[in-house]
């Protein structure tokens, strides 16, 4: 075979493969015969037919796509080690260059390459969260708000009530091909608060002396920075009927009150354990954000080429999510399209800059594990099985028998790797200097702070 070596772009080759005509000639032979196994010529005997009554009967095109799905892999596999080339993953049949002399092209994905630079040397300045005594106000607040005590109320709404309603909603002048319905629904507990927003702002004012049995009609204009864009600018009229008026008693602080909301000895017990929940939870923001921070600057001074097929594959994934959330809400893809008013086309290639995204920092992670040579051993990966089917809520053991399988246990090492990546960048972006490969703050270090400026 004559076969001709091409680098292109994106971590391919490709292979221009000319096929000896005996071979392709002995191929097509082998693929009638086959066809005419499979279909019974009257007058012959099943693999016997000539060749000739054979194109006759099923055509030469398709004859030589049946001995092409043969011929191909058999000269792609040789092609592959006469040209001694290791591919990531299986190849294409790009394209059928001629059938005389017969000549193929093929596309074969390398593996991808990333280059870190010098990310040892990278700073990110970190600032640890702080609680501020308005926020633990504001959680103090809610949770008062939340032990309200809620009774049916024979009387006008008033300001603080809960009222109980049926709602619809329709635009005044709805568009063509549009509909006119901006919501409809039924016993919504309904806060009558000054701030209430639902489904406008101003609403709870509209609603003060309701009483239960009556309707009232109400319209509003919603303002041009309204978050939803088709109903900016617009007006609509709302039919409100009040089925239930209920009080709504908020009680003072007190220990007792505190003791009530859970296991706390008083009510500077409960403030000192919220502001440690509250701390716990910003640690936790803070350090995600801040994670993401040091891989997009690990990013930018990385170099990361990869065959495409990788975002063709996390473009499929993507799109596998998008089918598991749309059945939670008993809907298909097919609906998402119409809804949408898109193909399915014009979807992948939204998803497709988030694949591409997913699949860099994956490699780039993949990168730091081979760089720093960090491991995980069976019994991690034996623990955080476990944990992940204990948060799941496992009592019958079928979701740890799922996830102990070679395959899942494999894609928990990965995780696990990927974390020990994040925690190393961290520690390297932090100028702390664990035990491997991690050099001391210097001069040369370059300091990345997004507050930076410059001096």
């Amino acid at each position: 075979m004559k076969i001709d070596t091409e680098n292109i772009e994106d971590r391919q080759v490709q292979l221009t493969i000319e096929v000896p005509d005996d071979r392709y000639k002995a191929a097509m032979r082998s693929a009638a015969r086959r066809m005419s196994k499979r279909d019974k010529i009257p007058g012959f005997r099943p693999g016997k037919v000539p060749f000739n009554v054979a194109v006759g009967r099923f055509g030469e095109d398709a004859i030589f796509d049946e001995a092409i799905d043969t011929l191909g892999q058999d000269v792609y596999k040789q092609a592959l080690e006469d040209s001694e080339l290791e591919p990531f993953a299986p190849g294409a049949l790009n394209e059928v260059v001629s059938r005389t002399p017969l000549v193929l092209r093929y596309v074969v994905p390398l593996s991808p390459e990333v280059d870190l630079a010098d990310y040892r040397k990278l700073r990110v300045k970190f600032d640890p969260p702080e609680v501020s005594d308005e926020a633990l106000d504001a959680m103090m607040e809610d949770l008062r708000q939340r032990q309200a005590l809620i009774e049916p109320a024979e009387r006008p709404v008033q300001m603080s009530d809960v009222a109980v309603i049926d709602i619809e909603g329709n635009l005044d002048e709805p568009e063509e091909d549009e509909s006119a319905r901006v919501i409809k629904e039924s016993g919504i507990s309904l806060l009558i608060e000054a701030d209430t927003d639902w489904p406008y702002p101003g609403v709870a004012d509209e609603l003060i002396g309701i009483e239960a049995g009556q309707s009232r009609t109400l319209t509003h204009t919603f303002r041009e920075d309204y978050p939803a864009e088709e109903l900016r600018g617009r007006r609509a009229t709302f039919e409100v009927t009040c089925l239930e008026v209920k009080s709504r008693l908020v009680p003072e602080w007190s220990d007792d009150l505190a003791r009530g909301i859970g296991e706390y000895d008083d009510l500077l017990d409960l403030r000192i354990k919220a502001r440690e929940g509250l701390a716990e939870s910003a640690e936790r923001e803070a350090g995600a954000e801040y994670a993401d921070e040091v891989l997009e600057k690990v990013g930018e001074s990385a170099t990361v080429t990869y065959p495409p097929m990788l975002a063709d594959q996390e473009v499929d994934d993507l799109l596998h999510d998008l089918v598991h959330q749309l059945e939670a809400r008993k809907l298909t893809l097919e609906d998402y399209f119409k809804a949408e008013n898109k193909t399915q086309a014009e979807v992948r290639d939204e998803l497709r800059p988030r694949a591409e995204e997913r699949v860099k920092r994956a490699l780039i992670l993949g990168k730091v594990v081979e760089e720093e040579q960090l491991e995980v051993d069976e019994e991690e990966v034996s623990r955080q099985v476990r944990r992940l089917a204990s948060n799941m809520q496992d009592p019958e053991g079928k979701i740890f028998k799922a996830l102990n399988t070679p395959r899942s246990r494999r894609r928990v090492e990965n995780d696990l790797l990927f974390e020990k990546a994040i925690d190393r960048l961290i520690s390297i972006a932090k100028g702390e200097n664990p035990d491997k490969g991690n050099p001391e703050p210097d001069e040369e270090a370059v300091e990345s702070d997004s507050d930076s400026d410059g001096t």
